[in-house]
């Protein structure tokens, strides 16, 4: 080994290198500066990593704007399945209650209306609410001593299914209050709770109470009726009770001029105007009061829509501009992460042509594009809500409205419907090629060419075809001639936008989850490449220190030979 006079112990990554003993040089910052120039094209990696990242982010912060769009797009496109009219807003419906006296009609009753409710006007009186059983025992002067009764209960409600009905054992330790915690125990099966009220000092009542208005409480005994004759409640086994504090009834009320009054065992009434539920709340007789119930569009809830709509078009459109945005010395803004992205500026064109496009496929006369309906185009690309305009076009034309946003469908034939459309159909105008006869089982035509196959009341477009996805209800009689119908589709607003929308943002194949994909994908190549670069770079590392080390020892030797020299040539002299 051989000592050197000077230096210092560096680290070059987990390697300790001897530097400037023998040399003088700082080998280590010589080594340094070599990794260093080595590291560029790493580095230049990590930057593009950090880029597709920040790209990555800014495309998620858009989908997100893009998918609201098209949530709200959705409800206003007349959505498809047989779930669709229960999202379409257009199909919303709101029941109005008015009376015809100063009792106010929310004290009476309420209401709600499904998208099925067909509009309607009502006039209801309510003549009686409906009412639970409820019952009371005599005085106990004391509830926490023991019964001393032996017997079986069974309790339920009056006409009671076998699941319904339960048992409990009345052991003679049990007190009134023991009694009283058995029966809550299984009210969840029976409908049937109990209560120990103190009234005074030595004064408690046991109290039953049936959880269902207009059913009778029924509670008996195997031994005779001990346990309620214990209790107070009744002396000749359940077939009469001590005191009815309310006895069971159900709600009586008219509608309109049906002469038959109209009973219901429960205050909430959902079957008797279809898709309309009421909830009765007192009697309208006493005060004389007749409530007018009128089930109609829910303008409001569309309007309501319409202005969700807006909204995130114009912050769709906003990240858009903010993406464009230069300054005067013609510097891109550092928040102008995705500038002059393909993707962008081809989304931009095909929205803003979406938007004011005509709505083809509607009458003439009628409403055909956003700024008919109220609303307009702003200079910089957004859109701003003509209330006025809007308003009065919900109140007046609201099926033009309709049409300017949503999926059309007419037909020459009353007896075809169309029942269900796949997401994304696009079919236009076409006619229907009917013979004479049974169809069921064979295919119909469009233009001569196989398009729909008949499944008995049923006409499926078939795999392959642009009407693949498109189910038709068809009420046809076999003996009828042959025909041909007509078919007339419309692509509003609201659809284009939509089917448009999923074309980008679309989890499977959208362009920009593709985009997206990509660039991940290229970061995870990026790393891959990193880690192969770190690995040669250990290695040329660990050669330079070897290299710089084996100077140093060269160095050394040389220094140590050089006074050997010198100590022998002094010899010499002496």
């Amino acid at each position: 080994m051989v000592a050197g006079t000077q230096g210092t112990v560096s680290f070059i990554g987990n390697s300790p290198l001897l530097t400037g003993s023998f040399s003088g040089l700082d080998t280590a910052a010589i080594i340094e500066a070599s990794l260093a120039v080595k590291r560029i094209p790493i580095d230049r990696l990590n930057n593009r990593i950090s880029d597709n990242d920040t790209r990555v982010a800014a495309f998620n912060e858009f989908t997100a704007l893009l998918e609201t769009l098209q949530s709200s797009a959705n409800a206003l496109r007349n959505p498809p399945g047989s779930t669709g009219i229960l999202s379409n807003v257009f199909e919303q419906k709101s029941a109005f209650i008015t009376s015809d006296t100063a009792t106010a009609a929310t004290e009476i009753l309420g209401a709600t209306a499904t998208n099925n409710a067909a509009p309607g006007t009502y006039e209801i009186e309510v003549l009686q609410i409906a009412e639970a059983h409820k019952i009371s025992g005599s005085t106990l002067t004391d509830v926490t001593t023991a019964l001393g009764v032996t017997e079986t209960l069974t309790i339920n409600l009056a006409g009671a299914a076998a699941e319904e009905t339960a048992t409990i054992d009345i052991t003679a330790d049990m007190t009134a209050t023991d009694v009283v915690f058995a029966i809550n125990a299984v009210t969840g099966t029976t409908g049937v709770r109990a209560s120990a009220l103190k009234i005074a000092d030595n004064d408690f009542r046991i109290v039953f109470t049936a959880e269902e208005t207009n059913k009778d409480i029924e509670i008996t005994g195997d031994n005779g009726g001990a346990t309620l004759n214990a209790l107070g409640v009744s002396a000749d086994n359940g077939a009469t009770y001590t005191t009815v504090l309310q006895p069971s009834q159900p709600a009586r009320l008219r509608l309109d001029d049906i002469p038959t009054v109209i009973e219901r065992d429960s205050n909430e009434i959902d079957d008797l105007i279809d898709n309309v539920t009421l909830d009765l709340f007192k009697e309208s007789t006493s005060s004389g009061t007749t409530i007018t119930l009128e089930i109609e569009p829910d303008l409001s809830g569309v309007k309501a829509q319409i202005e969700s709509f807006v909204t995130a078009y114009n912050d769709v459109k906003t990240f858009l501009n903010s993406q464009q945005v230069v300054s005067e010395e013609g510097e891109v803004d550092a928040s102008a992460i995705l500038f002059g992205d393909n993707l962008l500026r081809s989304l931009g064109r095909d929205l803003g042509t979406d938007l004011a496009d005509l709505v083809d496929g509607l009458d003439s006369t009628a409403l055909a594009t956003l700024r008919g309906v109220g609303i307009e185009l702003a200079e910089d690309g957004t859109l701003t809500i003509d209330n006025g305009t809007l308003d009065a076009n919900l109140v007046d034309k609201l099926d033009e409205v309709r049409g300017v946003f949503e999926f059309g469908f007419q037909s020459s034939s009353p007896d075809i419907r169309l029942i269900a459309r796949n997401e994304l159909l696009n079919v236009g105008d076409f006619t229907i090629t009917v013979p004479a006869g049974p169809i069921d089982g064979t295919n119909l035509q469009v233009g001569g060419v196989d398009a729909f196959e008949v499944d008995g009341g049923l006409l499926r477009g078939l795999a392959g075809t642009v009407y693949e996805g498109m189910t038709l209800a068809f009420n046809r009689n076999p003996a009828e001639p042959a025909e041909t119908i007509s078919i007339s589709t419309s692509t509003g607003v609201a659809e284009r936008l939509y089917q448009r929308l999923d074309s980008y943002v679309n989890k499977g194949d959208g362009l920009i989850t593709e985009e997206v994909n990509r660039l991940q994908a290229q970061n995870e190549d990026f790393v891959d490449q990193i880690e192969s670069l770190e690995a040669r770079l250990v290695i040329f590392q660990n050669k330079l220190i070897e290299k710089y080390a084996a100077m140093e020892r060269a160095v050394a030797a040389a220094e140590a030979a050089s006074s050997q020299l010198e100590a022998f040539l002094k010899g010499g002299d002496d």
